[in-house]
C-alpha cells in the first residue's frame, strides 16, 4: 500500500499524517469501529473527498497504527491494541 503522506499529497486532502492518526485515535476512544464508520468522519473533515479517497486514507493510517501496535484489526473492525 502507498504511504499515507503519498496518498494525502496525491488526492490533495486537507490532512496531515498527524491529523489522520489523531482522528483515528479519537474515534477509537469512543470504542471499536469499522472502516465504513470512520469514512463519514474523514469526509466531514475534508468535504472534497469521495468515499473511495476517504477509504484509502483510513486504510493507510490504520496500517501504520497497526504496525506501531496502537490498534489491531479483525477484518474491517478496528480495536485498541491492548
Amino acid at each position: 500500500m502507498a504511504s499515507l503522506q503519498y496518498i494525502i499529497d496525491t488526492i490533495c486532502a486537507n490532512f496531515t499524517e498527524k491529523a489522520m492518526y489523531e482522528l483515528m485515535r479519537a474515534r477509537l476512544n469512543q470504542g471499536p469501529f469499522t472502516i465504513a464508520e470512520i469514512l463519514p468522519v474523514i469526509q466531514n473533515k475534508d468535504r472534497s473527498l469521495d468515499s473511495g479517497s476517504a477509504k484509502m486514507l483510513a486504510e493507510a493510517a490504520l496500517e501504520i497504527l497497526v504496525q506501531q501496535g496502537d490498534v489491531r484489526m479483525e477484518g474491517d473492525c478496528v480495536y485498541p491494541a491492548g
